[in-house]
């Protein structure tokens, strides 16, 4: 034992072996360590090439963006604001495609990856609070990660509303036209397990399916999206849940009307 830790501290000066016994012994000793040596190295050298790998793919794709946002002389206040988006996305989400990774699953393990992963957010937010578990599992399926840098518009007031959004992390701020002044006024700061679009997305604007106010991202934020295209199939299956959300998205018109 002596002679085993003086040697793997590789302090050395031990005694050489002497008898048969004591030169097998030190043999078998010499070819396992050799063999654990290189698994050990081999399994953290794989692990520090795959890190590499998906920072560098990622770098890759930056710094074509970057060669092509300089060939079309794009202002610099701009190109700057994409850098430091892709910085934080990086520091975010490490480039990581849910989508992408979940697809090669059968449907039942992809739902209790899901689950686990959204399902918590989804269950914080109001409008879905009474809606069956059943439908959440569906819509959990459907949510896509969208990160938005500072000041930038989710959505403009008027424009035909495709999605709507979830807050997962960050804060937007929601922005209405004041009657009086013409002012764009914030009407209200909406932060993690809040939403916001399902106005349109319900078509309870008199079915223009428009938008009814800007928001605007306060920092850096991380929205879940669903699409109409998708929360609509999930709905078919679940009326009642349907009449839920149309009764939270009139409560919020109203409020909206309101405070004009």
């Amino acid at each position: 034992m002596f002679w085993a830790i003086v040697t793997l501290t590789t302090i050395g000066g031990t005694n050489s072996p002497i008898t048969k016994l004591e030169y097998v012994f030190t043999g078998a000793t010499y070819l396992i360590g050799v063999f654990l040596f290189a698994a050990v190295v081999g399994n953290v050298g794989d692990v520090i090439s795959n890190m590499n790998a998906a920072r560098q793919e990622f770098q890759t794709k930056m710094d074509s963006l970057k060669f092509y946002m300089n060939h079309r002389k794009v202002p610099e206040d701009l190109q700057s604001r994409v850098k430091k988006w892709s910085e934080y996305a990086w520091t975010r989400t490490q480039a990581l495609d849910d989508q992408c990774f979940l697809e090669i699953l059968p449907p039942r393990l992809r739902a209790e990856i899901a689950k686990h992963v959204h399902l918590e957010t989804l269950q914080k937010v109001k409008i879905f609070e009474d809606c069956e578990q059943g439908l959440l599992c569906e819509l959990v399926l459907k949510l896509r990660s969208q990160i938005y840098p500072p000041g930038d518009f989710i959505c403009r007031k008027g424009e035909i509303g495709r999605e709507m959004y979830i807050i997962n992390h960050g804060r937007v701020s929601v922005m209405i036209q004041d009657k009086d002044t013409g002012q764009n006024v914030v009407v209200a700061t909406l932060r993690e397990g809040n939403y916001f679009g399902e106005i349109s997305l319900l078509k309870l604007d008199e079915g223009q399916n428009r938008r009814t106010a800007d928001v605007v991202s306060v920092g850096y934020s991380e929205l879940l999206c669903l699409s109409k295209k998708d929360l609509m199939m999930a709905l078919v299956e679940y009326p009642d849940a349907k009449k839920i959300l149309e009764k939270h998205g009139r409560d919020r018109m109203e409020k909206n009307r309101e405070a004009t």
